[in-house]
């Protein structure tokens, strides 16, 4: 294997154990996941997720939607897998599934199985490094609030809550 494979390995393992130190910490209300999300980058509250785990088998479901990937065995839980992108009103067909790409399990507060498919990780980011943006008037409604950071990139604040109680979210049927 290459050594750059290596590296890109254990760079994401100590995302994954920094993620699961930072959650337990009380104090990490200002901690967000950085991922990317079709060509867009998004921050995650690291109390709506619970895991950050490579893309497993994914087992399609017939007559559903199409941002709806299907059904995921992790250590004998079923989850939901959905193409967050698709999802949230990408233009793009269906995730191509890279050495990157991830799966967000939601955190069990929300009392449902759910996991999002994401095109990779940016790794932890502190909300004191960025500028908070005013929201403008066409802001999808899935988005808390608009950052920018040092290097004058866009970031949106993902509202899992909002997306886990859409109805359209909880209808999968196609």
């Amino acid at each position: 294997m290459s050594k750059s494979r290596l590296n890109l390995q254990a760079y994401q393992q100590n995302i994954l154990e920094r993620l699961k130190h930072v959650a337990d910490d009380p104090e990490a209300g200002s901690s967000r996941l950085g991922v990317h999300v079709g060509g867009e980058r998004y921050l995650v509250s690291l109390h709506d997720i619970s895991e950050v785990l490579p893309v497993p088998e994914i087992l399609p479901v017939p007559l559903t939607q199409p941002w709806f990937l299907g059904m995921a065995n992790v250590r004998g839980n079923l989850y939901a897998i959905t193409d967050l992108a698709q999802f949230i009103g990408s233009s793009r067909q269906q995730a191509p599934v890279t050495a990157e790409s991830r799966v967000l399990l939601v955190h069990g507060d929300f009392d449902i199985n759910a996991g999002f498919l994401i095109d990779s990780l940016a790794g932890l980011r502190n909300l004191e490094e960025f500028k908070l943006l005013d929201m403008v008037a066409d802001v999808a409604a899935h988005v808390a609030a608009r950052y920018e950071d040092s290097q004058h990139h866009k970031w949106e604040a993902l509202d899992m809550a909002f997306i886990l109680k859409k109805k359209e979210f909880l209808q999968v049927a196609a």
